[in-house]
């Protein structure tokens, strides 16, 4: 179902008790203070299953997998002593070592459950690893004998399939880049797992905080918003605003993402029967769609918000709104309007659940590039794994890339940097070993990859 169908069916739509968001975020409210780490290598399965447009026959298990590998050595080496060492070396901890061997393996890991939070990272980084439809393989180095063997027998597990994506992506501009990233990954195997985890730690947070820049800039298609993040190293002087403010402005605008999207499910229709025929839109798309649309389909659209306006008004004990002299774009803003005031009423359950939500984000999704300076206040960094790994995907398949390219580069992605962290970067590539200076002008500065 396209656009139009959904806004048809938007007057119908039956206001549920609860606020509740099924899709474009990653994570949900902070129900305790436990806290874990999505299963990266569950979620890397998932993109290589769409990323090479393959997957695990629904018929396999590990276990058949395990067994018809074991059968298919044993007939090669026939040594009791040696089958026990080839268990311990690849079968054992869960087949750990089989995902060493290949990233393909982690096929079989994809069709084990995830937690909660694990499925909606998959979920999303899923529908971005779709975003250019191209298909890639992957193909393992330096294997041994025993290891080309596995690799073998697992081809007979392994069919094709077609991905499918029932949800339009978000963010379009991070999108592209991420597919580029992940074929860019599978085609340096060895590199993809030594760096699965911080490769889905670092998307999952770029993500999440470019989705909290966009969310309220639903007239115009998302970009990359500035979002200024500092070397681990550098200091966070009191001067520098745009690294002060850069935190702080993006929790308040985290906490505009559950009202928004609690309130984007009803234009998707969260109940409707054929689920599997109907499509998941952002709000800019149907903001979009709207502009496009004659007068008398905008009237008829106009009439639809205004119906759904007033019902989630009042199952929500809001008062009603005049709405004579409305238009398609005033009527949007109170619907969303609506949605801030739900979840900002002081004392209300909605408001303790944003600010869970918040701290979910904080805590989950952004521990791993928040520093406290004390007197400079809280922070965005980036530590050194994480900008040797951001490098190498902005540089991507070329050997090297001048600087200035690169910085426009990591602003694709959404990450940015204040001219003090740029000359702080130059230094750090110098001291790593992959920086060429051409001259002394910095046009002429060139940054090489790490593999």
């Amino acid at each position: 179902m396209g656009i139009q169908e959904n806004l048809s069916a938007l007057a119908s739509q039956k206001i549920k008790e609860k606020n509740f968001v099924n899709h474009y975020l990653t994570f949900r409210q902070q129900r305790s203070n436990r806290l874990s780490d999505v299963d990266a290598l569950c979620i890397a399965g998932h993109l290589i299953s769409i990323i090479t447009a393959k997957r695990v026959d629904s018929k396999a298990t590990i276990d058949k997998f395990i067994n018809a590998s074991k059968q298919r050595l044993s007939d090669k080496i026939g040594d009791s002593d040696f089958e026990a060492l080839l268990h311990e070396m690849y079968f054992e901890n869960d087949v750990k070592g089989l995902y060493q061997v290949s990233p393909e393996f982690l096929l079989l890991k994809k069709e084990g459950v995830g937690s909660v939070n694990t499925k909606h990272v998959s979920s999303v980084l899923g529908g971005m690893a779709n975003a250019r439809q191209t298909q890639t393989s992957i193909k393992s180095k330096g294997n041994n004998f025993l290891e080309a063997e596995l690799v073998e027998e697992f081809s007979s597990f392994v069919i094709d399939q077609q991905p499918s994506n029932e949800v339009f992506n978000y963010l379009p501009f991070l999108a592209e880049v991420f597919s580029d990233d992940l074929t860019f990954l599978c085609n340096h195997p060895n590199y993809l797992m030594q760096n699965v985890s911080s490769f889905i730690n670092l998307y999952n947070f770029l993500y999440s905080a470019q989705l909290a820049l966009n969310i309220k800039s639903w007239r115009v298609q998302p970009s990359s918003k500035p979002l200024f993040f500092i070397l681990d190293t550098e200091r966070a002087s009191t001067e520098r605003t745009h690294v002060r403010d850069a935190l702080p402005a993006l929790v308040d605008r985290v906490a505009d993402l559950f009202p928004y999207l609690s309130a984007l499910e009803y234009f998707n229709q969260p109940d409707a029967k054929d689920s599997d025929e109907t499509m998941c839109y952002p709000l800019w798309m149907y903001y979009e769609y709207l502009n496009s649309c004659d007068d008398e389909l905008k009237t008829e659209h106009l009439a639809g918000f205004s119906s759904f306006l007033n019902a989630y008004r009042d199952a929500r004990k809001r008062e009603p709104l005049n709405l004579d002299q409305a238009d398609i774009e005033d009527v949007i803003s109170s619907i969303l309007k609506t949605a801030d005031e739900i979840f900002t009423q002081p004392r209300s359950s909605q408001l303790t659940v944003n600010r869970k939500v918040v701290l979910a984000f904080e805590n989950e999704v952004a521990r791993h590039f928040i520093q406290n300076r004390r007197r400079g206040g809280r922070v965005l960094i980036i530590n050194q794994d994480y900008l040797l790994l951001l490098t190498n995907l902005a540089i991507g398949n070329l050997e090297k890339l001048q600087f200035q390219k690169l910085i426009e580069e990591f602003k694709k992605r959404g990450v940015w940097f204040d001219q003090q962290s740029q000359q702080a970067l130059i230094e750090f590539y110098e001291r790593v070993g992959n920086l060429d200076r051409m001259s002394d002008s910095g046009d002429a500065v060139y940054v090489r990859k790490t593999i």
